[in-house]
């Protein structure tokens, strides 16, 4: 028999957006929220136009400079569409705990949730944090202009002890 209370129930957490292990909160866990990089962006305009001068000089000899035109133009369409779609689905917070990492989209969509792996790396500018949810990974992207310069060290130091396990 079902009651009045069983079919008003909420989802549960398991859903799709806040895995079970990970509650959508974790009490005394910072959370960054991180600011579109300029630097990023500008890397992955950079790459798109090399990219789509590439497939233009590939394709002049061939077809004639104009008649390849349409089809360089189409590439750099496909090209700054995927790259929209990665733009929106960068994190826009990052929780941060003594033994975990968590990436959350702006819907509050939980993008990772795990402990840093070894393979994480760290330069001047850019971090690229591995998440281990448990037989899965995840790649996080953290720019050093997302975020304050501290917060940037502190995940970089993470990052470092990570990778000597």
């Amino acid at each position: 028999m079902i009651t009045h209370d069983e079919t008003a129930a909420a989802p549960s957490a398991s859903a799709g957006r806040v895995p079970p292990a990970f509650p959508s909160r974790r009490a005394g866990a910072p959370l960054l929220a991180l600011r579109s990089s300029v630097a990023l962006q500008l890397l992955v305009a950079a790459g798109l136009g090399v990219a789509t001068a590439a497939v233009h000089t590939t394709l002049a000899p061939w077809l004639g400079a104009w008649q390849a035109l349409p089809l360089t133009l189409a590439f750099l369409a496909t090209g700054g569409l995927a790259a929209a779609a990665w733009r929106r689905k960068q994190p826009a917070y990052l929780e941060i705990g003594s033994d975990f990492v968590a990436a959350w989209s702006r819907d509050g969509a939980c993008l990772a949730a795990g402990r840093l792996a070894g393979a994480s790396q760290w330069g001047a500018w850019l971090l690229a944090l591995v998440v281990e949810q448990g037989a899965r990974r995840a790649t996080i992207l953290v720019a050093a202009d997302a975020i304050p310069a501290e917060t940037f060290r502190m995940l970089a130091v993470r990052a470092r002890s990570a990778a000597g396990r």
